[in-house]
């Protein structure tokens, strides 16, 4: 099967495919296939932790561009310690204060130190005085070049974050579960990074509208609290000049922002071994089920077979009844014939004793007659005849009663047969509904144990792809040359090639 021209996620549930229908013949090498998969997951495993070893880094970066940013804003020669930048805002708040006495002498109204441009109002309010304080003058012009360049700075680390921290983390470090299967912790990791992309996205906003609104009017609603901003509060005048906060606010919300990537890519490392768990544990239970699968569709066999044989068993007995019903309806039709029958001899031979004694008695009492004695001679012959006629009628008949009898006896044996089979199929077939039922949930029990499996493989395999980890680099892309200028380079080639030297 070729990779060649498919996408990254198909190539993934390719292969996660294949390892789903191989892992159980696998299973019967255990040694080589446990060997196989160490070796495979060790080196996609490797890759993984580089790449966010590499994120780990562009973290850094920005927290380091932060304290260097700090440092210089504050002016503290690199040390970044949290008094030594208090003390530095103390200086700049003596310095607001008393530009704000000056003017306040000379009944100019004050107003809130806010934006860039408040606070080149300011100055030019100050310059514009008598005897202005020259040192304050120098002081806050130098703060406000030192606010000004901060801001770009900050503007620069922000935007530097966006693309190489949080584009990046979107990008990569998400759950790929792009099916309707609802994993438990598929689901809660994906709540946790919605969380981590909302607050850090709420706190890349708010950073970058404070650091726009420093020229005309900072939005002090985005202000956040935390203890430094404690300790200027003490320290400063933050209401007359909230200007003061601005550098400190934003340098929180990009520590802020550094420190939930960490937690999303923690996270995420944490994601990873619970996939590692959920996929032993999924193809334990997978393979168990399978197992349990199997055998019960041999007993569902089993059961198909002895309903089978239950049903022709019955289907025989019926066979059987039916004919031996059918035999008795004739049975009885031939014993209702020959009682008629017999019924009518047996009139027959009265009517004709009857006569053969009047023929005594009629001869007794005349002259012999040779016609009445032959009548009469005829009459007893056929007397005699009937009477073997009704003797062997007689034993047709009582053997077609034995034979009724029997045949009888033997419906009887055969109805309750047939009873029992019906009562003994009808259970068979309640259980094997009930059976079959249970077969159907094992069935997609199994089914939605290796429709996880697969998902999981799936993400394991994006997540770990060297080609998934390779976006996260700063890697120039191959520069690709058109086929004609390909081939003028080679003309050129061949040509410096044929020179005499």
């Amino acid at each position: 099967m070729s990779l060649r021209g498919r996408t990254l996620l198909e190539r993934a549930h390719i292969l996660c495919s294949f390892k789903l229908t191989s892992s159980f013949r696998m299973f019967q090498d255990p040694k080589h296939n446990t060997m196989m998969t160490v070796q495979l997951r060790g080196g996609l495993q490797r890759v993984y932790l580089e790449g966010m070893e590499y994120m780990k880094a562009r973290i850094q970066d920005i927290r380091d561009d932060l304290t260097r940013i700090q440092c210089e804003y504050h002016q503290t020669q690199g040390d970044p310690d949290e008094d030594k930048f208090v003390d530095f805002l103390k200086t700049c708040d003596k310095h607001f204060l008393r530009a704000n006495t000056e003017l306040r002498k000379r009944s100019v109204k004050l107003e809130v130190i806010d934006s860039e441009t408040r606070l080149v109002s300011l100055l030019n309010q100050i310059r514009e005085t008598d005897d202005c304080d020259p040192e304050c003058v120098a002081y806050l012009t130098e703060y406000w070049e030192n606010v000004k360049s901060t801001v770009e700075s900050l503007k620069a680390v922000v935007s530097k974050f966006q693309t190489t921290v949080l584009n990046r983390l979107k990008l990569n470090y998400i759950s790929y579960n792009t099916t309707d299967t609802h994993l438990e912790v598929c689901v809660e990791y994906t709540e946790d990074i919605s969380n981590h992309m909302t607050d850090m996205e709420r706190l890349l906003s708010n950073a970058q509208i404070l650091l726009k609104s420093f020229h005309s009017g900072i939005h002090q609603d985005l202000y956040d609290s935390s203890r430094f901003v404690d300790l200027i509060l003490v320290s400063c005048d933050l209401k007359a000049f909230p200007i003061l906060r601005l550098v400190a606010d934003v340098c929180l919300k990009v520590t802020c922002m550094c420190e939930i990537a960490h937690e999303w890519l923690a996270r995420d490392e944490r994601f990873m071994t619970e996939i590692h768990d959920y996929i032993r544990e999924a193809r334990h239970a997978a393979r168990k089920r399978e197992e349990d699968l199997r055998s019960q569709k041999e007993k569902q066999k089993k059961y198909e077979k002895s309903m089978k044989a239950a049903n022709i068993l019955l289907h025989n007995n019926r066979e059987k009844l039916h004919k031996i019903e059918t035999e008795l309806h004739v049975l009885e039709e031939q014993l209702n014939v020959n009682e008629n029958e017999k019924k009518c001899r047996y009139d027959e031979l009265h009517q004709k004793e009857s006569m053969v004694d009047f023929l005594k008695i009629t001869l007794s009492q005349t002259r012999r007659n040779y016609n009445l004695q032959s009548k009469r001679s005829k009459l007893q012959r056929q007397v005699d005849d009937l009477k073997d006629l009704l003797t062997s009628m007689e034993r047709e008949l009582s053997a077609i009663q034995s034979e009724i009898q029997v045949k009888a006896e033997e419906k009887v044996r055969l109805s309750e047969k047939v009873e029992h089979g019906e009562r003994s199929y009808e259970t068979l077939r309640t259980d094997m509904d009930r059976f079959t039922n249970s077969l159907d949930h094992l069935e997609t029990e199994v089914s939605a144990l290796s429709g996880q499996l697969l998902q999981l493989e799936i993400i394991h395999n994006l997540k770990t792809s060297p080609e998934k980890v390779e976006e996260i680099y700063d890697r120039p892309s191959t520069v690709k040359l058109a086929p004609s200028l390909k081939e003028k380079i080679k003309e050129r080639k061949r040509k410096v090639q044929l020179k005499p030297k």
